[in-house]
């Protein structure tokens, strides 16, 4: 079921109706575009090959299952912090490296959402066996 359509066929009558938000978000299935100038055109601070932008796994090219996990990884974290909580603590990370003296590569790779999909995308089961909030043990020292 798809926030979208639920939103197109009934649309949302109050601030009550918002509850509903997480129940949709975590049903939504991904959508995976390959091959798209999106990722180029995004890459304003980072070289970037493929993004999420929940529900969409965007890419550059054709992804190997080691890129699809990285970004299904993401997928799960953007759900658990109902995509507004990801992003904001997405780009607060990497200002707080940034402050710190970090270049925009360094300031990538020390956000904590990054390091846990960088450190288990090459583990297929990874997902299945994930605890909610994984990412928090990412945080030392980023």
């Amino acid at each position: 079921r798809c926030f979208g359509v639920l939103l197109h066929k009934q649309r949302l009558r109050n601030f009550r109706d918002l509850a509903l938000y997480p129940i949709l978000i975590c049903t939504m299935k991904e959508i995976i575009i390959e091959n798209s100038s999106i990722p180029k055109a995004l890459s304003v601070f980072i070289d970037i090959w493929a993004i999420t932008l929940y529900p969409f796994i965007i890419c550059r090219g054709e992804m190997n299952e080691e890129t699809k996990n990285h970004e299904r990884i993401h997928l799960a974290q953007q759900r658990e912090l109902w995509l507004v909580g990801f992003y904001f603590l997405y780009v607060s990370y990497w200002l707080i490296a940034k402050v710190r003296g970090m270049n925009n590569r360094q300031a990538y790779l020390a956000i904590p959402f990054e390091r846990e999909a960088y450190e288990n995308d090459s583990n297929p089961e990874y997902l299945s066996q994930r605890k909610k909030y994984s990412w928090r043990a990412y945080k030392k020292n980023s």
